[in-house]
Order: structure tokens, then sequence, then C-alpha cells
């Protein structure tokens, strides 16, 4: 039997990412960290909501001078277990945090010889999320935002909770895979003409789409039920791929044009925080000491 085969390829992602855009809305522009500053937001908001995370950014920047140390974070990296638990109310397993912060942060200054990341801007995406995830309390989520979010921005999908809902109800990745297996399989779909901004759009599509319905098993009002695969959904009546060949343009979301940064309470201090970056050479690629993921 001989099969015809389409002339032009048809790229499931990107067709997907343009479904989002229309629903959705551009996501807003925003400020970005330093790679240090970024890793940090991105350990706290492991499990955690953006705004609750982002508050307790704004308390250890506040509580450990950052900004008035030109972005370094020196004194989080040598605070007790004792000092840093208590500013992280607010977020999920605190204990954890409070212990691997600082760690995290040690284990960065004595392998490359200062608390600065801007040397990994030189390295391939795969080097850079291998050195990261050493690191103690880096696991694939907050390396990658460490890589795409940042001033770094490398080309690299972030995949967070909500993003990873999204992908499982979308058949994107097998409904058994962790969030930390979705990252590998999400990251391999990734389109060959994208750069690190469409990465970075594309994740916080998701995350709206994992966020506004999957999470909430609003599956009849979701504009992706017809192929939706979650547990919660209707029968499903179409594959992916299918559905995009030939589903007519989708509508957009009341209020889908209207965003606003969440990023942007911290703006007059971003300025400040990435004026400590400084660049070091790249460090020797040996192994630190064993890491624990997010």
């Amino acid at each position: 039997m001989q099969y015809t085969l389409p002339l032009v390829p048809f790229d499931r992602m990107a067709s997907l990412h343009r479904r989002l855009l229309a629903v959705f809305g551009p996501p807003a522009e925003f400020v970005r960290l330093d790679p240090v500053s970024q890793m940090v937001l991105a350990m706290l908001s492991a499990r955690t909501r953006s705004e609750a995370a982002l508050n307790v950014f704004a308390r250890l920047v506040e509580h450990f001078e950052v900004a008035k140390l030109r972005g370094s974070w020196t004194r989080l990296a040598e605070a007790s277990f004792h000092e840093v638990d208590p500013l992280l109310e607010g977020i999920t397993h605190p204990e954890r945090k409070a212990v691997a912060l600082p760690r995290a942060l040690q284990e960065i200054a004595s392998l490359s010889g200062g608390l600065d990341l801007g040397f990994l801007h030189g390295w391939s995406v795969d080097d850079a999320l291998s050195w990261l995830e050493r690191i103690y309390g880096v696991g694939p989520k907050t390396s990658t935002a460490t890589l795409n979010m940042s001033t770094l921005r490398k080309r690299v999908l972030v995949v967070d909770t909500a993003h990873w809902r999204a992908a499982r109800c979308l058949g994107l990745v097998p409904e058994q895979a962790s969030p930390e297996r979705s990252v590998r399989l999400l990251n391999r779909q990734l389109p060959d003409l994208w750069e690190a901004s469409d990465t970075e759009e594309h994740h916080i599509l998701m995350q709206d789409l994992g966020r506004a319905f999957c999470a909430r098993n609003r599956n009849a009002s979701c504009p992706f039920a017809n192929v939706c695969a979650g547990k919660a959904a209707h029968r499903r009546t179409r594959l992916l791929e299918e559905w995009l060949r030939d589903a007519p343009p989708a509508e957009a979301l009341p209020g889908a044009g209207a965003k606003m940064s969440q990023i942007s309470p911290l703006k007059e201090n971003i300025a400040i925080l990435n004026q400590g970056a400084a660049s070091v050479p790249p460090p020797a690629q040996g192994a630190p000491a064993s890491a624990a993921s997010c």
C-alpha cells in the first residue's frame, strides 16, 4: 500500500500555539531578572502560585538587602535556616526551601567563583541544564526557567504544574508522565524555527490554559474540550492533531487582550538587581554535590 505524504509538514505544537494565542491573547511583556535572581524566584514558585512566590521573593530582596548590594544574594547564601524559614510564609514546603535556597547559592559560588550565572550565556542549552540540575534543589522546572526567563534568554521550554496539567489534557504527553519527564518530552516537540521568545510565550499560554480550565475541571467551557483527554472530561470526540487541522479559528475569551505582567510590582528593583551580575569565567564542569530536585 502506498501512502501519500503531505507536501507541507504539519507542526502540531506550532498550530496549537496559534490556537492558544487566538484564545488567550499575547502574554504581557515583563522585565527580566538576572539568572541567579530568576533561579531563586523559580525555586520559590515550585508548587506555589505566582502571586505568593513574588510576594516572598520581594520579602527576601528587602530582608537580605539584595538591591542595596547591587543584586548580590550573598546574605541569603550565608543565612541560617532559622532566619530564612519565617520569611517563606505563604509558599509550599517552606521548610525544604529554607534549606535549599542558601545551599544552592553556596554551591554556585563554590563552583563558579562567585554568585553569578552569566557564564552560562555561551553554553549550549543541554550543558547549561546539566550544570544547573546538579545544584541542590534545582530540578527541570527551575533550570529551564533560569535559562529561558532570565536575561540569558535560552531557547528552552519551561513546564510548571499548570502547563503540565494542560499538556496531559491535550495528550501532548502521556497521562502518567511526571512533571519532570514532561519537561523533556515537550522540549523534544519544539518547532525548529522557534526562538527563546517563542518558548517563553508558549509556556505562559499553556499555563493560562492549565490554570483557567484543567486545574478547575471546567471542561464544558474549555475551548479545547473536544480534544481533552483528562479524567474528568466528557468523552473525547477528536484527536488533537485532527482537530487542529480541521477546526475553524478559535474565538478569544473575554478579556484576552488585557494583561499585566505579574512581575511588574518588582520593576523598580529589577534594574538594580541586574547591575550586580558580572561575567565570570566558565567553571570547570566537575560534578557538584548531590542535588535534590524541586
